[in-house]
This record gives structure tokens, C-alpha cells and sequence, in this order.
């Protein structure tokens, strides 16, 4: 894929995520995806980011630097949301975290096969307050 086909996969990628439709997720995931989480995969891949959402209803991602570099996209986001539901163990807070994220995606035939990311312990700490700012 070209960088500017790679771009546009990943906007929509982002727009999808967003708009928190998990189960549209394989349109840009692929099957067998690999990446940070404990378990590969499509489905672990769609629980791992309607974790996320169900946590926290208004997250959303804002991407502030993307770089192309083959067929991977690295991306350093900044990630906001209120967490009012379950997130990883963590009864709702009523919080609004602020989080910093870098993720690599690789992508092959049109669609991620690996992600390799860091949200999951940065909003944790930023719940226990052992990490990020919060208001």
C-alpha cells in the first residue's frame, strides 16, 4: 500500500474507533491479528477496545503525530474519557483521564495484522494514580 492508502486506512480505522462501532472493527483488522494484548486475534482485539468503551462511553483517540514507514503506521495519540464502567477490574470512578499512547500498526492487504501498544497500563495507572494526569 502506498503511504497515502495507508493514511486513509488508518483515519478510518480511528473514525471506527471513535465512533466506538467495536463490531466493525474486522472492515480494517485482520483475523489473525497479533499484537500487546495476552491472546491474538479478531476477537480479543474487538474485546480489548470495547473494553475501553465500556469503561469510558465518551473516550475518544486524537492522533498527534503520525509517521508511515513501510507498511507499518506509528501513531503517539492522546486519549480522554470518563470513566463511568468497569475497566479492568476497576469499579467506575467517575474520573476523567487524560492519556498519552504510542502504537505501531503493521499492516498487510489492506488491513492491520499487528498493533503494539501501551493503552492498557497507561490508563490503569492513570485510574490509581500512579501514572498520568487526571482531573
Amino acid at each position: 500500500m502506498s503511504r497515502s492508502e495507508l493514511l486513509d486506512l488508518y483515519e478510518r480505522y480511528l473514525a471506527c474507533c471513535n465512533e466506538h462501532r467495536v463490531d466493525d472493527l474486522g472492515e480494517f483488522v485482520d483475523g489473525s491479528v497479533s499484537g500487546s494484548g495476552p491472546v491474538d486475534g479478531l476477537a480479543a482485539y474487538v474485546e480489548g477496545v470495547r473494553a475501553v468503551v465500556t469503561g469510558f462511553p465518551d473516550y475518544r483517540w486524537e492522533p498527534q503525530q503520525v509517521l508511515v514507514d513501510g507498511d507499518t503506521v506509528a501513531v503517539r495519540l492522546v486519549g480522554q474519557g470518563t470513566h463511568t464502567g468497569v475497566f479492568e477490574g476497576i469499579t467506575p470512578t467517575g474520573r476523567t483521564v487524560r492519556t498519552q499512547e504510542l502504537v505501531f500498526y503493521r499492516v498487510a492487504d489492506g488491513k492491520i495484522i499487528g498493533c503494539w501498544g501501551d493503552l492498557y497500563p497507561v490508563v490503569r495507572d492513570a485510574l490509581v494514580g500512579e501514572g498520568l494526569a487526571q482531573t
